[in-house]
């Protein structure tokens, strides 16, 4: 039988990191640009999209905002020393990603370059995807929202979207897969994301289910594969590290 395949988005759902990537532009804004975002800005232009994305909201939203070549690589360069020294896989992750019921591959807003040296410290993913089974923002015309990368990822590895399901943290994860005619689990487990009020912004996009755990998430994939929890393939095996 044709295993369903999972897509993943790294960062807020493999990846505690969508909190460091932000504080990087939080601080260089105000220091070499001196702009200073209020959290409902810093939701609406930041969170959940590839830095191509951040770059171009910023510069719509702000008339005459220019960030040239030499602050993108400032980006880069602070993204590159948190990513290194504070980046730490979700609790749990792998216990998911091992679940051989299913096919996974991860379609990322990171470029290829920066999914690269982020994959040097989650080597243990190698154990259940190639770097084929990697999709970057770089091979599609547009990032999420657009369902252009999950698209992308459903068809080279030979699924239809209906056999599909993404696993994201940000409204643009949802908005994306409902665009490509899949379910979303919003995972809502990183720093910040588990409020009221974001699970219920996720609610209302339509998320297949909204998980502040990595055994809930578990369990939502039990759901859509159609079978009975297994419940002791979330309480043993490997550590998530």
């Amino acid at each position: 039988m044709h295993k369903k395949l999972v897509i993943w988005d790294f960062d807020g759902v493999i990846a505690d990191s969508e909190k460091l990537w932000v504080s990087v532009w939080l601080e260089l804004l105000p220091k070499e640009k001196g702009i200073t975002l209020t959290e409902k800005e810093k939701m609406d232009l930041l969170v959940g999209v590839a830095d191509r994305t951040k770059k171009k909201n910023l510069e719509k939203y702000f008339p005459g905002l220019v960030l040239e070549d030499k602050f993108m690589h400032q980006i880069d360069a602070g993204e590159r020393y948190k990513g290194t020294h504070f980046m730490r896989p979700i609790s749990g992750v792998e216990k998911v990603m091992s679940d051989d019921r299913f096919a996974h591959c991860i379609a990322t807003g990171a470029t290829r370059d920066q999914h690269a040296w982020k994959m040097t410290q989650f080597e243990w993913i190698k154990k259940y995807m190639t770097p084929a089974d990697f999709f970057t923002v770089d091979q599609v015309p547009h990032g999420k929202p657009a369902p252009d990368l999950f698209l992308l990822a459903a068809k080279t590895k030979g699924y239809t979207p209906k056999d599909c399901i993404t696993i994201g943290d940000s409204l643009n994860d949802i908005k994306a897969a409902t665009a490509a005619g899949m379910p979303c689990i919003a995972f809502v487990g990183a720093e910040g994301n588990n409020t009221l009020e974001y699970r219920q912004k996720c609610e209302s996009l339509g998320a297949f289910a909204v998980c502040a755990t990595m055994e809930e998430v578990g369990h939502a994939l039990d759901k859509f594969a159609g079978v009975s929890p297994d419940l002791s393939r979330l309480t043993h095996g490997h550590s998530g590290r």
